[in-house]
């Protein structure tokens, strides 16, 4: 019986060598990544608030529950068009300084990019990138999304995405 508990202890201890040797010799690699940032403008072409019960009306703050969607011409920086982007927001905490998960799909040549944001009140979002099909399968990074202006229709988009090695 001792004799079966030390050998099982020389082989935990092996084992963990052996893991911590894997784990060292991974994290020494680098592996190269491909990159590709995209400058894009959205255009909002549609909103739709839907102001849930309780109503608070056009006028006041949104509530819990309350959503809204909408839908952008995505063009490029010299004005062709590049896709479209869709996205829903809910709002979780209601009041001044609303907040609420945010998700959209930019459909763009060849495929989709899914991401998802933070509800927030100023002109700057960041999305992260949590996917995509076809063309940009398996890609991830982030998207730099700045409103030109409460009054605008327009927003720049500074999209890195980094596609799995």
């Amino acid at each position: 019986m001792r004799k079966l508990l030390v050998l099982s202890v020389v082989a935990a201890f092996f084992g963990t060598l052996v893991a911590a040797s894997l784990a060292g010799g991974a994290a020494a690699r680098s592996v190269a990544h491909k990159t590709l940032t995209l400058h894009l403008v959205e255009k909002q072409v549609g909103f739709n608030y839907i102001d849930n019960p309780p109503k608070g009306g056009p006028n006041e703050p949104p509530l819990i529950g309350d959503e809204f969607a909408f839908t952008s011409e995505l063009q490029t920086t010299s004005g062709a068009r590049a896709g479209e982007l869709n996205a829903m927001c809910m709002v979780s905490r209601g009041g001044v300084n609303a907040t609420g998960p945010c998700y959209g799909l930019f459909s763009l040549k060849g495929g989709t990019i899914a991401g998802m944001a933070l509800l927030s009140q100023t002109n700057t979002t960041i999305i992260a990138i949590v996917g995509g099909t076809g063309a940009y399968e398996g890609v991830t990074g982030s998207v730099k999304s700045v409103s030109r202006g409460d009054n605008s229709p327009y927003t720049d988009d500074t999209m890195h995405l980094v596609y799995p090695s």
